[in-house]
């Protein structure tokens, strides 16, 4: 054997080590290397440069770039590898094309669309021709709830590749597009990668130490920022940061040693409460303020001293809402990103008739667009013709506990813009939470100042609501309502001056807290702050009669203040007591209580209701409302049947497989016990529960439960989309429906059956309840006389001692479902007014709470978090730091799916096939293997050949290998035009798989059944080396080729219709099955799914022993369901035609 370089060797092992250490070998191949790949580069330039067509015939002006990502989104195979050259070769560009690359019918040949994997795009953006141009007027303003306005100018966008558009009601085209600045990086919920974030805090290097002020110096700054804003509770990840900073070239350890940390820290957490001369902020600042709280307590008759007394409490830390309205204006990391003007956004799907409206964020609602309509076509402030932008505002508020032990608690308000994207707002790392106020309670000392006077329970939540109340008065104070009526002018980070007029949309919060800010009784005959359907109606939710009284008995503003001031007449002027029967009279019937308003007072006068803000929760009034009152009761019933249920109920809970990195977790291992749930783990039992609770019960009561827990899942899985369509609300209409019919059919059917007494969890708290009201009442202090030393009945209660309890569904919660469609309609998805973004955000003053003292802590909160949003502020002066959403992509979003390129494990097929001989799923395994490769040479343009290759003989597998990997990632477009990932591991149980059923096999059994999708499990992933021999070759130079082994599930039955409110079944063929196994081109996956046992079928080898050691049979089970509601993306992909980002429906 001779080398280029002249060296002789007599072993071939050795002659191979040389080759690849060799200079000359080296500079030789990637000589070659670099002619073909400019031969090649310049042969697809003409493609490249070419327009593309587009969908009717249309024509996108792509750039290179994007075509290439788009092809490679659409034909994710491996690309061939160049051929190998001596130097100095001349090659001429006829000679190197092969007959197959010279064929003109494979040029420029394209998957379906049905089978492309589109990639996300944002809402299309006005054409520059278009902003050059005033629009013609073509149509006019229409919303749900109002008649059309006055025709005014419309124009609209053209449509992006899932058929949306744009449609703006305005004279003036937007000067400033939030949507020019989305990138696909911007829409992907890909996990991040340590490569990305690293250098997102950079600070520029010619940055002079003035910027950093009150910092001296850029070192110290960067400790700063690394203390406060990178967590309480460091990291490895935070360790490395730091030895980043204290390893830069820029880090000077005197300039840190003279630095004087407190007065710093007291600079940045300065307020306009602090005596003296505070820091002065040149930029807009909106720092805390401290104002006294006071309210007048009526003493009814009865008291000694009868009469109102102005009382002060407390004082109430606050920031002002303009000057945090001014502060978000001047922040230019948000403001590119900030809507100034709303659009409507529409969807033209080539398979519907006519287009629908999609409903989303808040600056695409009928809401924004009717305040912003009705701005507009008012009277403008005198000699000034600023453009007039709405500030939407959304407000969350609610009390939390500061600590795991103990009493401490926050009463935080936070407000959020609408005219932000819901998906940055929902993201606590993107710090676009405003914490306005931190409410007071009535003080420990008002309770000794009640009982020394004498005052009741009325009386005293009287004076709880009255307090209430008075902080949200200051908050609307008069510089905001001046700004609500005439508007403040703010020159905005493009340049442009514009006249922002703050508007109140949504005011997020859980039922104790809606009745305190809608002065409703809690609990009241009529519960529902929002409409005067009295308490023994509710049960009607769903009929047509409820639908109408929703609208005519909605709650009157105007009314109740004139039927609050006869009340508090009666107590302020004639001393009568709160709850005296003069003022129940009154205000009793539609339960009202007699506090002043404080969103009456202030902005009745401009046409704002508080009961329409008041928008649904659907953590609390479904996920730990309604459905965990269902789930209570069928538990009590499984113990009313058989108390052993119970234990098998939990046992398949925890037999249930996880899913996705945190969609479905692993159950707890007594999930009847609901201990330390949250509203996330309600959500799981409830997307999991139709196999969990299969034949538990015998019929009718079976078919009876399953279809009720079908509906819920359905309303749910609909409740939470992100994004709504017109057929799509109409489908929930439909279920609402259905789930109001379903629940009182549940009642006279299956409860009326059984005698229900209080769970063993629910007798054991009342006990203890009752055992500590008692000790109360007797005034007992010792711990051990509260309780009896023996106490069975309180420990163990037997049936004996648990009361009856029966199945109630007329509360609020339940009546709350039936305006889940009219307020999407209104204001958006839930998820853009869900009390979940307000729950995540309590992690910050919780956070922020340990680092203070434990006494004054609410007003060291307010200067802990000027501190942290002032560093952020710095920082962003300096260098515009990239948007969170931006950091989380750890692989590039544009690929299809990923899979290593590590040949670290490989597997001699010859081997592995004699290792398992015997076994069924390794029959004909080569063949298959080599016919699957040679199927997809033939119909890839990528890969060499002619197309018409049938030998599978010219499939050559390099050294008979083939290269394990553990795992593989595919991306796909969701519903709604995100970019998600699931990870794919054959080793645990995500391990299955759909992929889409082709057109041309409607003459099979599964086709004539009705089924979209095919779903299979894979054994293992891989890749070999493949040498191409056939009709075509271009050399021999091996070609990476991934496939996917894969044992296939065969559907029972017909498709489940949803009118039938049944899951698919599954069961796998059997293992002789010459189809039962087989390899896959991991392109064709479009995403992962959750596959359960159906536990009540039990499994198929009882013993534990199964047939084949590679397929894992041993632990299968005889069915199988599909669950359709693991996530949005999974249901609406079973609406098929209904998901905007499903190109392929």
């Amino acid at each position: 054997y001779t080398c280029v370089c002249k060296r002789t060797f007599t072993e071939q092992n050795y002659f191979s080590q040389h080759q690849r250490s060799c200079s000359q070998t080296r500079k030789r191949l990637s000589s070659a290397m670099s002619s073909v790949k400019e031969l090649l580069s310049r042969r697809k330039k003409p493609r490249i440069s070419h327009d593309v067509v587009g969908p009717e015939g249309s024509i996108s002006h792509l750039v290179s770039g994007e075509v290439e990502a788009s092809t490679t989104s659409q034909h994710p195979e491996v690309p061939v590898v160049p051929m190998q050259m001596d130097e100095g070769e001349q090659i001429d560009e006829g000679d190197v094309m092969s007959l197959a690359q010279r064929r003109t019918r494979r040029q420029n040949r394209q998957l379906p669309m049905r089978f492309r994997d589109v990639l996300p795009q944002p809402p299309p953006t006005a054409p520059l021709e278009v902003r050059e141009r005033c629009p013609a007027p073509v149509g006019s303003l229409i919303t749900p709830d109002r008649p059309a306005s006055p025709v005014r100018d419309v124009f609209r966008t053209p449509p992006n590749i899932f058929g949306l558009v744009r449609q703006y009601f305005s004279s003036k085209v937007p000067s400033h597009d939030p949507e020019e600045y989305v990138s696909i990086t911007d829409l992907s919920f890909i996990p991040g990668s340590p490569e990305a974030i690293e250098g997102s805090h950079v600070v520029a290097a010619s940055t002079s130490d003035s910027q950093y002020h009150p910092y001296p110096n850029r070192s110290s700054f960067e400790l700063g920022d690394w203390y406060w804003n990178q967590g309480l509770q460091k990291s490895q990840g935070d360790y490395e940061k730091l030895l980043q900073i204290l390893g830069g070239s820029s880090f000077n350890a005197t300039d840190v040693g003279s630095t004087c940390w407190k007065k710093i820290n007291s600079q940045l957490g300065s307020n306009e409460y602090d005596e003296g001369d505070g820091e002065e902020w040149e930029d807009e600042d909106a720092g805390w303020k401290r104002t006294a709280v006071s309210i007048q307590v009526p003493f009814s008759r009865t008291t000694e001293t009868p009469g109102p007394q102005l009382h002060e409490f407390a004082y109430l830390y606050h920031r002002s809402l303009v000057a945090v309205l001014r502060e978000k204006l001047a922040n230019a990391r948000d403001d590119k990103l900030f809507h100034y003007e709303p659009y409507q956004l529409r969807w033209a799907p080539p398979h519907l008739d006519g287009e629908v409206s999609i409903y989303g964020d808040l600056y695409t609602s009928a809401a924004f667009h009717e305040a912003y309509s009705d701005l507009q076509e008012s009277p403008g402030e005198l000699e000034c013709d600023l453009p007039r932008v709405i500030a939407a505002l959304m407000f969350w508020s609610d009390a939390t506990q500061l600590t795991s032990f103990g009493n401490v608690k926050l009463w935080p308000t936070y407000m959020y813009f609408g005219n932000e994207s819901k998906y940055r707002r929902c993201k606590p790392s993107c710090n676009l939470s405003n914490h306005v106020a931190y409410f007071e309670t009535l003080p420990d000392s008002f309770k000794d100042f009640a009982g020394a006077k004498g005052i009741n329970s009325d009386c005293a939540t009287h004076c709880h609501r009255e307090f209430f109340h008075q902080q949200w008065k200051i908050l609307l104070d008069s510089e905001f309502l001046e700004a609500y009526e005439h508007g403040i002018v703010v020159l905005c980070c493009d340049g442009i001056q514009r006249r922002f007029y703050p508007r109140i949309f949504t005011y997020s919060a859980d039922y104790p807290e809606k009745v305190l800010v809608a002065t409703v009784r809690n609990l009241g005959g009529c519960p529902c702050p929002r409409c005067l359907i009295p308490k023994e109606r509710i049960q009607n939710m769903g009929m047509p009669r409820d639908r109408t009284q929703r609208v005519t008995l909605g709650r009157d503003d105007e009314r109740r203040r004139v039927m609050v001031n006869q009340a508090r007449s009666l107590i302020y002027d004639q001393n009568y007591g709160v709850g005296s029967a003069p003022v129940e009279r009154i205000l009793k019937s539609q339960s009202w209580v007699p506090t002043s308003n404080a969103f009456s007072d202030r902005l009745s006068r401009f046409g704002f209701i508080i009961f329409h803000a008041l928008v649904v929760d659907l953590l609390h009034e479904f996920e730990i409302g309604v459905w965990k009152m269902l789930f209570k009761h069928l538990l009590r019933i499984l113990l009313a049947h058989d108390k052993s249920l119970i234990n098998k109920l939990d046992q398949r809970y925890r037999q249930i497989p996880t899913f996705g990195p945190a969609t479905i977790r692993k159950f707890s291992a007594n999930s009847s016990e609901m201990k330390r749930m949250a509203a996330r783990n309600f959500e799981d039992l409830l997307q999991c529960s139709i196999p969990v609770f299969d034949r538990l019960l015998p019929e009718p009561y079976n078919s009876t439960v399953l279809q009720l827990l079908f509906i819920m899942a359905h309303w749910h899985g609909l409740a939470k989309l992100r994004m709504h369509s017109d057929p799509t609300l109409e489908i929930m209409d439909e279920v609402t429906t259905a789930v109001g019919y379903q629940f009182r059919h549940f009642k006279a059917t299956v409860c009326s059956a059984y005698e229900t007494h209080e769970l063993p969890q629910e007798a054991e708290a009342r006990t203890r309840s009752d055992t500590k009201r008692a000790a109360k009442q007797q005034g007992r202090q010792n711990e051990k006389q509260r309780a009896p030393l023996v106490e069975p009945e309180s420990k163990k209660p037997g049936k004996s001692s648990r009361r009856l309890k029966v199945f109630n569904f007329q509360t609020y919660k339940f009546h709350a479902l039936g305006d889940y469609v009219s307020t999407i309609r209104r204001y958006g998805t839930c998820d853009s007014y869900s009390t979940e973004p307000g729950e995540l955000e309590h992690r910050s003053p919780k956070t922020r709470y340990c680092r203070t003292d434990r006494r004054t802590f609410v007003k060291q909160l307010t200067r802990i978090e000027r501190r942290q949003t002032r560093i952020r502020r710095i920082g962003d002066r300096i260098v515009p730091r990239p948007h969170p959403e931006i950091a989380e992509i750890a692989r590039s979003p544009h690929a299809h799916h990923h899979i290593g390129l590590t040949q670290k494990f490989p597997v001699h097929i010859g081997s592995y096939l004699r290792d398992h001989v015997g076994d069924p799923a390794i029959n004909n395994f080569v063949p298959k293997l080599k016919t699957h490769i040679l199927r997809r040479f033939n119909q890839s343009q990528d890969l060499p050949g002619t197309g018409e290759e049938t030998d599978i003989n010219s499939i050559i597998l390099k050294d008979d290998r083939m290269y394990h990997h553990n795992t593989a990632r595919f991306n796909y477009t969701t519903y709604d035009v995100r970019r998600s990932q699931d990870v794919i591991n054959p080793r645990t149980s995500h391990c299955n798989i759909m992929v889409l059923r082709a057109d041309d096999d409607d003459d099979d059994d599964i086709g004539r059944q009705g089924h979209r999708y095919m779903y299979g499990k894979v054994l293992g992933v891989y890749h070999v080396n493949v040498i191409f021999v056939g009709s075509g070759m271009v050399d021999y130079t091996p070609l990476r080729v991934e496939f996917l082994w894969v044992r296939w599930y065969t559907p029972i039955g017909d498709f489940a219709a949803w009118e039938t409110s049944m899951l698919d079944r599954l069961s796998f063929p059997r293992m002789l099955n010459e189809f039962s196994f087989d390899f896959l081109d991991p392109a064709d996956v479009l995403r992962g799914c959750h596959i359960i046992p159906s536990f009540a079928d039990g499994k198929k080898h009882p013993n534990g022993f199964g047939v084949s050691a590679c397929a894992g049979d041993k632990d299968d089970w005889r069915q199988y369901y599909v669950n359709r509601f693991v996530d949005r993306d999974m249901l609406m992909r079973f609406h098929f035609g209904l998901g905007v980002g499903h190109v392929y429906s």
